[in-house]
């Protein structure tokens, strides 16, 4: 069995993969009023989202 954890990455991915990633440069005060409305701390954020945006770049070159 899967745990919530790797459900939600997959869930993610899925998501984001099928509606596509607009790539532009991500202001740093966007990214930290987005932490902060999920309750993440930025450098935890950061640190998630760029392995997966990078393994979906991989996978569509």
């Amino acid at each position: 069995m899967f745990s919530k954890g790797v459900i939600a990455y997959k869930v993610l991915k899925g998501v984001l993969q099928k509606r596509g990633v607009e790539l532009r440069k991500i202001d740093e005060e966007e990214l930290k009023e987005f932490a902060q409305e999920i309750g993440v701390p930025v450098e935890e954020l950061r640190a998630f989202a760029k392995p997966l945006l990078q393994e979906i770049l991989n996978e569509m070159l």
